[in-house]
């Protein structure tokens, strides 16, 4: 992955240190917070956001291909090639680019003469790229799926968050009774998912996937939680886990009054009689990487998961009562499983959870 920290476990480090990567974005147009946490090493064949954003897909992705030792290239009828975003660089760049274009583009780059998949589940869009991915393995569709998600900070994805008042004017806090909104990110993320009995070595592996819809509005989540518990619940039932069997529970944590009361919400009653779970949310260091964040941190899972430990929440000072004891002080905390589950809640009710296991020590 690529993240404003850098690449892959620098991204981990960084949130142990507890450091945020927020930096003042210039905007010719007035907005709420001048904040995002931007991807630096922009090149020069890269200044348009359609260009960024295919550079940063064929990045991760030739990054992911080279560390498989499966030759992806030699039996590419084999393969899915699943992207994912939440609009990327479409709501800004005018022309004949199409959700599905610039997953053509990346997979000519990367010379793969595959016919790319592109999921669009607003910010759930990285977790229901991996829940496709693991149904087509499951059904032996393929025998290697390569998860591609990318979204960027764009000028109109920040006026629009700014006009429907989900940004902070303030800082990004997750789960905190001060909270007042999120701050967008960017990032890349990619993944090679194959069926565990075909692999000898791997990094981690994701054992069960859950997803619902609330069909309750476009941008407001339903207030019941309902259709996240139906994600949770059936992302165990096929991991064959409980909710006893968690260590983790990695939220989406966008700090906006609704999404964190709800989520909030359904920890506190699934995990009623689970006094050591901890939580951690990652969007206050990162900002919200809206169809990114899915893929991103279901691999920061995996990294907490395989050191067995998980940091701090970045921008949490005073969380809300009933959970205060589940949030990691400043030093991190030691996980007592290798079970973890990520949460994604997206617009448009998009609820998805993924249950993964971290290696074995």
């Amino acid at each position: 992955m690529t993240t404003p920290f850098g690449e892959d476990e620098a991204t981990l480090d960084a949130l142990f240190e507890g450091r945020s990567a927020f930096t003042p974005q210039a905007s010719p147009w007035p907005l709420r917070n001048p904040l995002a946490a931007v991807i630096a090493d922009r090149p020069d064949c890269a200044q348009s956001d359609r260009a960024w954003q295919r550079h940063l897909a064929t990045r991760v992705a030739g990054r992911a291909l080279r560390r498989t030792a499966f030759d992806v290239r030699s039996a590419q009828h084999r393969c899915a090639l699943i992207f994912a975003t939440s609009y990327g660089h479409l709501i800004d760049d005018t022309g004949d680019d199409t959700m599905s274009t610039w997953a053509r583009d990346s997979a000519r780059i990367l010379e793969l003469d595959l016919e790319p998949i592109v999921v669009g589940a607003g910010c759930s869009s990285g977790s229901d790229a991996l829940g496709v991915a693991a149904a087509m393995l499951d059904t032996e569709a393929v025998d290697v799926a390569i998860v591609v998600a990318v979204d960027i900070v764009t000028a109109a994805k920040r006026i629009a968050h700014s006009s429907l008042g989900t940004m902070t004017a303030g800082e990004h806090k997750p789960f905190d009774t001060a909270r007042s909104g999120m701050l967008l990110g960017e990032a890349a993320a990619a993944v090679v998912l194959m069926r565990s009995a075909d692999l000898t070595e791997h990094d981690g592996e994701l054992i069960g996937v859950g997803a619902a819809n609330d069909a309750f509005g476009v941008t407001a989540p339903d207030p019941s939680g309902v259709s996240v518990r139906y994600a949770l619940d059936r992302a165990l039932q096929a991991a064959r886990l409980g909710y006893s069997d968690l260590s983790l529970y990695f939220a989406h944590g966008t700090a906006t009054q609704l999404n964190d009361a709800i989520e909030a919400k359904v920890i506190e009653e699934v995990f009623a009689d689970h006094d050591d779970l901890a939580i951690v949310a990652t969007k206050g260091a990162l900002g919200h990487s809206l169809g990114a964040c899915g893929v991103v941190e279901f691999i920061l899972l995996l990294q907490m998961l395989n050191r067995r430990r998980t940091p701090p929440t970045v921008g949490l000072t005073d969380p809300v009562g009933h959970l205060a004891p589940r949030f990691p002080d400043p030093q991190g905390r030691v996980l007592r499983s290798p079970y973890g589950v990520s949460v994604t809640l997206g617009f448009g009710g998009f609820n998805t959870a993924l249950v993964a296991r971290g290696l074995a020590r």
